[in-house]
């Protein structure tokens, strides 16, 4: 197409006004309340695109493990059972047109099977994008994306023969990542903004917060999360990278020696490794970097905030 069939066409989609596309809240007809399909905690939230086809997270992220049984969240038909991208996958057809996805997961029942909340779909199977294993659960109408979290069922009551034990209902729960703790004692030498390098001479973005701190203190995670990332970098010698719930990254930079271990848990102050001076360093510091959905933060507003 030459260019100026392009500007006719663009022309043409402003004057007839295409309307723009609005993320929805929530689908018209939800399947009722759901039940989480693991008991694990939410690792990583619901990120709605700003377009249909834009980056999003289109789903929640349950901390899970390989061979987990992963539940039915309602009634349904399953609809879907096989691999996707090499990814083992299942999809539940409900009420309404809203269907439930649920990945790495190998199922154990053919494509027309009816499932009732609590049935077994299937076993968590390798191949999670989380650094340690976790089940990706998603709401869609085919088209958009919903967050599921909304829709569970906090409670279930059900009558049981006398003398039973009742059946456990997994439980699902936000890994608390509000409050900010400190992750080290210490005096702020360098704010995050333009500075000139102090070795390279370079004017540039100082991309973190400098703390000046003894060598070997100890250095804890902001927030409860997974280490994304555990390496060394010729600049930031030593580093540490968390993920945290709410889609926040924290990074700790020329550490002393590796921190905590790629995949490992960490909560809320638990160390992470050490204050040192690897990579481009002057002296003994923690670098804390934070990053939400790839944009930087000023770390010092964000302590200031809690």
């Amino acid at each position: 197409m030459d260019t100026h069939r392009v500007l006719l066409l663009a022309l043409l989609l402003v004057v007839i006004g295409v309307p723009p596309w609005h993320a929805p809240a929530a689908h018209a007809n939800p399947p009722g309340p759901l039940q989480p399909p693991v008991p694990g905690v939410v690792v990583s939230g619901f990120e709605q695109p700003s377009h249909r086809y834009g980056a999003g997270h289109r789903g929640v992220d349950l901390a899970s493990s390989v061979g987990e049984p992963v539940l039915a969240a309602a009634d349904g038909v399953v609809s879907f059972s096989g691999q996707v991208a090499g990814r083992w996958s299942v999809s539940v057809l409900h009420s309404g047109g809203l269907r439930t996805t649920y990945t790495p997961v190998r199922g154990r029942h053919p494509v027309g099977t009816a499932v009732r909340p609590g049935d077994v779909l299937g076993h968590l199977a390798p191949g999670s994008h989380c650094a340690s294993a976790c089940l990706h659960w998603g709401l869609t109408d085919g088209d958009d994306y919903f967050d599921p979290l909304p829709q569970l069922r906090h409670r279930r009551v059900a009558l049981v023969p006398l003398g039973s034990s009742p059946v456990p209902v997994p439980t699902l729960q936000w890994s608390d990542s509000t409050a900010a703790t400190h992750p080290v004692q210490g005096r702020v030498t360098s704010r995050f903004g333009m500075r000139r390098h102090p070795l390279t001479g370079v004017l540039k973005l100082h991309d973190g917060l400098d703390i000046a701190a003894a060598c070997g203190a100890p250095v804890g995670s902001l927030w409860p999360g997974i280490v994304t990332r555990s390496d060394f970098h010729a600049a930031y010698g030593h580093r540490v990278e968390v993920s945290h719930s709410d889609g926040r990254r924290s990074v700790y930079a020329h550490l002393r020696r590796p921190g905590a271990r790629h995949g490992s848990v960490v909560a809320a102050g638990e160390k992470v490794g050490e204050v040192g001076s690897t990579g481009l360093s002057t002296g003994c510091h923690l670098h804390l970097m934070i990053r939400r959905r790839g944009e930087l933060l000023d770390p010092a507003s964000v302590l200031a905030d809690g």
